[in-house]
């Protein structure tokens, strides 16, 4: 007997997805979204955006003491959506195309000339879009975003691709809309300068939300304690003595390591070996240590892991494992 799937060679079946989270988002705050490559995070704000269906859950928005259910054109209305990637090419003019977008959200000409200027490209309004920096189309992206005055605003990977000083200036964007009562979401999996980005950080692992919080209070939660950061001058000292030495790194007139925290009383030993010690300073852990230590990961699969399709529940922090 033939095999009856392969009647229907275009059958599909759903994927695993993301599912189990709950998630909570407050005015004028800013909330960064961490986790591996695949872990789910564009999937996540998709389905935020309405770009996605929700099968199974809801959003609620909250005000004045009310909750409202929020379908897909409600999301829209409120919701601004950033993707990683936007391919802006072409003659059109920088004005023009965000115009031609405008139109279609019912968006004044004052409205789009007003974020030209917010997001920095007022000098840029007539430059055409092929001869836009990286930097310059993230920003026309972020305007884009921005045409319909949301409250809320998702960010996939908005720091990809920019140098420093663009990065810079990008953050200090973000933190003007802050200001002005934006809620948002930055997704990333480059994390580091992140923790000075965000108020909280939310970790994610093949599509289940591990933890949210503070970076204390996630650490607290894992109950990871800060290590030691010690560096002095000249060579990297001979350490084979010293145990709780978890990495070591040596520049051309300096030499830094870092302890696990139960070394922090061992100062005295490094002066009794005659080791030059110039600082001696606790370091919480960052998000890396979080992200590890949440998923069971080391830090080079946490950089450069793919999940697989299949669905492998990890421990919720706090939690049982399902």
């Amino acid at each position: 007997m033939s095999d009856p799937s392969r009647l229907k060679p275009w059958r599909t079946r759903p994927g695993p997805g993301v599912h189990s989270i709950t998630l909570s988002l407050r005015p004028g705050e800013i909330l960064g979204l961490v986790g591996p490559n695949g872990a789910g995070k564009t999937t996540l704000l998709r389905t935020i955006a309405g770009v996605l269906p929700i099968q199974n859950g809801k959003l609620m928005l909250t005000s004045s003491a009310k909750e409202t259910q929020l379908d897909s054109d409600s999301l829209r209305n409120i919701v601004g959506h950033m993707p990683e990637q936007v391919r802006w090419q072409g003659r059109q003019s920088v004005e023009d195309a965000l115009l031609e977008l405008a139109e279609m959200r019912g968006t004044s000409a004052k409205r789009v000339n007003g974020l030209l200027r917010l997001v920095g490209l007022g000098q840029r309004a007539n430059a055409h879009l092929s001869d836009l920096s990286q930097g310059m189309r993230q920003r026309l992206t972020l305007a884009a975003a921005l045409l319909g005055s949301p409250k809320f605003l998702l960010l996939d990977e908005p720091l990809n691709g920019l140098d420093p000083v663009a990065a810079t200036a990008f953050v200090q964007l973000l933190h003007e809309l802050k200001s002005k009562g934006v809620s948002i979401i930055i997704s990333s999996h480059q994390v580091e300068g992140l923790e000075a980005i965000t108020d909280r950080i939310a970790l994610m692992h093949r599509g289940q939300l591990l933890a949210n919080g503070t970076l204390a209070e996630i650490a607290d939660s894992l109950e990871l304690q800060p290590s030691i950061l010690v560096s002095g001058p000249g060579k990297l000292p001979d350490l084979s003595w010293c145990e709780h030495r978890i990495e070591s790194e040596s520049a051309q007139d300096t030499w830094t390591i870092r302890l696990d925290h139960s070394g922090v009383d061992l100062l005295p030993k490094f002066i009794d070996r005659g080791i030059e010690v110039h600082s001696w300073n606790p370091k919480s852990p960052g998000i890396v240590e979080l992200l590890c230590a949440a998923t069971g990961m080391n830090i080079e699969e946490v950089g450069l892991e793919i999940a697989s399709t299949a669905m492998l529940p990890h421990k919720s922090i706090g939690g049982e494992e399902e």
